[in-house]
């Protein structure tokens, strides 16, 4: 095709979805509907290192292929193809780093928070079971909790759309 073809055919501007939550709180049942919904490819972490045979909370390993997730994201939103990052995004610092690829990309943002109270959140992990659930639990919930950084009103205008604990965006399965 001549440049002057590729002129006319209109481009639809991709959108970076964040997800950010402490386990159990539901970033994979957002990511999912948001998905279903849109169509946008999901860049899910724990399930990549669960198909390596990975530990979930290998983190030597899970900070470096988050990495390349993050640069494939961009590739993708390059390529016209909106991305869900489904990390955890525990630092304002983390999900300004990914919001970046959309500034870069030209992609439209969007924000979602999912949250629950930290003993529903325990209760999630251990009734979804798997072999890191009693180390997510205890070594990272339990220990943890106060490292995650809820988003801020400050932060949360960065972004096109934002959705908080409270916001039903779509109907989830």
């Amino acid at each position: 095709m001549s440049d002057n073809v590729l002129k006319l055919i209109p481009m639809i501007r991709p959108k970076l979805y964040v997800i950010c939550g402490l386990p159990g709180a539901g970033k994979t049942t957002r990511a999912i509907a948001i998905a279903k919904a849109t169509g946008a490819v999901r860049l899910c972490l724990d399930e990549w290192l669960v198909a390596m045979g990975i530990s979930i909370v290998d983190y030597s390993i899970r900070f470096r292929l988050q990495d390349h997730m993050i640069q494939h994201g961009e590739t993708l939103l390059r390529a016209g193809v909106s991305v869900i990052v489904e990390f955890g995004s525990w630092s304002r610092g983390e999900r300004e780093a990914i919001r970046q690829i959309a500034v870069q990309t030209d992609a439209a943002t969007e924000l979602h928070f999912v949250d629950a109270p930290l003993p529903e959140l325990a209760r999630r992990v251990r009734e979804r079971g798997g072999p890191d659930a009693k180390s997510l639990v205890e070594d990272v919930l339990l220990k943890f909790p106060e490292k995650f950084e809820r988003p801020t009103a400050d932060e949360t205008a960065l972004y096109d759309v934002y959705f908080g604990p409270e916001d039903r965006p779509m109907e989830e399965p």
